[in-house]
């Protein structure tokens, strides 16, 4: 909608975008009486970038299904595919640290984007693709310093890209990188800062006429609560179904769980402390780095951010995206230095299991798994951990109940 509004009508505002009034999209907000896309507009400005020489062209979003069609492919291939594209480049940098032959590293990375939900969200434009791929090649050019003053400004770059195209995992990763780089010499600071300052400044100048300020909207959760919003329905308000250590678990190994679609990540998450405690040098940093980083994007999306239908109508929890391709390299590395059979075997069960649900959510991947009738994803849901759900339309079927128990 915001693409379609700032090249066709030269505005942020999506008022008057035929998208909004023939989708009805979730992701609006309403500040001053006049609406605008929920996502940030950073993004936005990036499609619109794609979208002038199809506007050009006579391929419109607003045009006949046959136009829509053309625009929206080209657009989810140059900035979804772009996203993947670069996670594979930084997942294969980084396999560099192991004693991998280069065609099993080459294997490994493009499995780092087939056998993940990257490979679900590459057929679909959002903002968390490109994250994920602009947060793998900050990693990478921060692991490998190179020419170290050009390393900074590009991990700066990188990191403040991501950082207002996903604020919650692209904002850690920026302060994270920055902090990184400025333990290893106080001067890269300024270095770091001069690539982020491009972004950073384009978000400031997109976001201010929106909310008033650089703050971007889901900060004020307000601006979702407008007559009609999906925010309002039965089906979107939040209500507290029980402690927020159950919705963890259903937000990690529930149904649409992370690690229950994606499970080598597990082997990343274990491998996490092994080498915080005895990893070396760039790997430990690393390792150190990426702690932080999961640790914050689970406790804001568990305990800060009050939904129970987290995800929504989507395949899998796809808020955890930007830092998948990350962990991917750290399950890697752990069978690397591990050396050992069983686990390699249990690495690649785990990999075909996240294969097979990364083919299934590309399918449709704005489709939960619950309303799901695959065979296969049947039988996968069978292995469950944790097999409930508080995404209300589900939690009321199960239930019986016909509408939430809102405190």
């Amino acid at each position: 909608m915001a693409i379609e509004s700032m090249v066709e009508r030269g505005t942020l505002q999506v008022d008057n975008s035929p998208l909004w009034h023939r989708h009805r999209s979730s992701d609006v907000v309403c500040f001053g009486g006049k609406f605008y896309s929920g996502k940030p507009p950073v993004l936005a400005a990036l499609g619109a970038v794609v979208y002038v020489p199809l506007a050009m062209a006579g391929f419109l979003l607003s045009g006949d299904f046959r136009q829509f069609v053309v625009a929206n492919f080209v657009l989810v291939w140059t900035i979804s595919g772009l996203g993947s594209a670069l996670a594979v480049v930084g997942i294969r940098s980084l396999l560099q640290l192991t004693t991998l032959p280069k065609w099993v590293a080459d294997l490994l990375a493009l499995g780092g984007g087939a056998g993940t939900l990257l490979l679900s969200y590459s057929v679909t434009f959002n903002n968390h693709t490109l994250a994920a791929g602009l947060i793998t090649v900050a990693y990478a050019t921060t692991v490998f310093e190179g020419p170290k003053r050009r390393h900074q400004v590009l991990a700066g770059l990188f990191a403040g890209l991501a950082a207002v195209i996903d604020v919650p995992a692209g904002g850690l990763t920026l302060a994270i990188v920055g902090a990184w780089w400025t333990y290893r010499d106080r001067s890269a600071f300024w270095f770091v800062a001069l690539g982020a300052i491009g972004p950073l400044v384009l978000h400031s100048m997109l976001q201010t006429p929106i909310t008033g300020s650089p703050l971007p909207s889901e900060l004020y959760p307000e601006s979702s609560e407008f007559p009609g919003s999906y925010w309002l329905t039965e089906e979107g308000r939040w209500v507290e179904r029980g402690p927020r250590w159950w919705f963890a678990l259903e937000f990690l190994v529930g149904p649409q769980g992370w690690l229950t679609m994606t499970p080598v990540l597990a082997i990343g998450l274990g491998a996490l402390p092994w080498f915080v405690r005895r990893g070396q040098g760039p790997i430990r940093q690393a390792a150190i780095a990426l702690s932080m980083t999961v640790l914050g994007l689970v406790v804001y999306y568990v305990w800060v951010v009050h939904r129970t239908d987290f995800a929504g109508h989507s395949f899998g929890t796809r808020h955890m995206l930007p830092v998948t391709p990350l962990l991917f390299f750290v399950a890697v590395l752990a069978i690397d230095r591990a050396r050992q059979p069983l686990l390699t075997v249990i690495f690649a069960a785990f990999f075909l299991v996240g294969l097979a649900y990364a083919v299934i959510g590309a399918i449709e991947p704005w489709k939960r798994v619950e309303n799901r009738n695959e065979q296969l994803l049947r039988v996968l849901q069978k292995a469950v951990i944790y097999p409930h759900t508080s995404f209300w339309p589900t939690a009321a079927r199960t239930s019986g109940t016909s509408t939430p128990n809102a405190k």
